[in-house]
């Protein structure tokens, strides 16, 4: 693999996401750089989904086709669509986003280096990602099933990939490859959920859509940020973080199905997943959500007490429901 490169696939991860800065390094060694280069390009793709302001909605989707093209298995010409994605990389607000956009090159370079059948498991998820995330650019999720399906597609389909990928690259017994590819999807709903529920009111205040199910919640967007309608507000959080428990069940099955050699992956996965139980139960019937002046966070203490000992905690709270 290219060194100059995947050095900076590794240092842009840690400007353009904190958590996962943190997290893929713990994974294990014959799956990370896989796994982080197929991060960084996902991330690329949600970048002209997400990050663009005001929404323009051709070029977004013009832009998404050439990233899902670049990562395919083709033969072709990659420069224009290179020159293309670094010209309209400057659109992106935020100087982490962009300057990953506009390196989408390097990123490319390494991961060049994968095995053909990484490289087609990789792109056969990001494709079904780039076609979801394109219905939702023109629609609205109003429904749970309409959040379900928004969901499975910017994060499902992550979980695809990862789990397609362990069971590529290691021994896994049937019944549990069996296991895993039941529940990698919900598994990816519950992380996709809790930052959609977390960051309720910066979407309503500074962007240009958002992911609460308002139809089906009985709320409208001026209640959810009206103080005088604080009671209806937390009714529709509470039946946010109902729905969000509906898949913890999933992440204890996927957790019990991962062999014990791939004591990486499993770090990496309790870590994420515990930090998302632990905000979940910052957020439970917390006005903050919609009326604080910053993200609702979990303390330091509880994140040591996560990193410290990541698939204990996990198992602790899973068990809880």
């Amino acid at each position: 693999m290219t060194a100059e490169p995947m050095k900076y696939a590794r240092e842009i991860l840690k400007k353009v996401s904190r958590s996962f800065a943190l997290t893929i390094p713990m994974l294990d060694d014959e799956i990370k750089d896989e796994i982080l280069l197929t991060y960084l390009q996902d991330r690329i793709l949600d970048n002209f989904e997400d990050e663009i302001h005001p929404p323009d909605l051709k070029l977004q989707q013009e832009m998404m086709d050439r990233v899902s093209r670049i990562f395919s298995t083709a033969e072709y010409d990659r420069s224009s669509d290179f020159a293309i994605i670094k010209e309209k990389s400057s659109l992106i607000e935020k100087d982490s986003l962009r300057e990953l956009t506009e390196n989408i090159d390097l990123i490319y370079r390494s991961y060049q280096s994968f095995e053909p059948e990484i490289q087609d498991i990789s792109h056969k998820w990001l494709q079904e990602m780039n076609q979801g995330m394109q219905k939702y650019l023109s629609k609205k999720v109003e429904t749970f099933s309409e959040l379900d399906e928004y969901c499975y597609y910017v994060a499902g389909t992550v979980g695809g990939f990862l789990t397609e990928t362990i069971i590529y690259k290691f021994e896994i017994e049937a019944q549990n490859k069996k296991r895993l590819m039941d529940n990698f999807n919900q598994a990816g709903l519950f992380l996709q959920k809790v930052n959609l529920i977390r960051d309720i009111r910066e979407d309503l205040e500074s962007r240009d859509k958002h992911f609460w199910p308002l139809k089906d919640l009985g709320i409208s967007e001026k209640e959810l940020i009206d103080p005088s309608y604080k009671k209806q507000a937390l009714a529709a959080l509470e039946k946010m973080l109902a729905d969000l428990k509906t898949h913890i069940p999933a992440l204890r099955k996927y957790y019990q199905a991962l062999p014990a050699e791939l004591k990486g992956y499993k770090k990496f996965f309790a870590v994420n997943n515990a930090l998302g139980l632990a905000t979940m139960e910052k957020l439970k019937n917390n006005p903050d959500v919609f009326y604080g002046n910053k993200p609702v966070k979990t303390s330091k203490l509880t994140f040591l007490n996560i990193i410290r000992a990541p698939e204990k905690y996990l198992l602790e709270q899973i068990n809880k429901y």
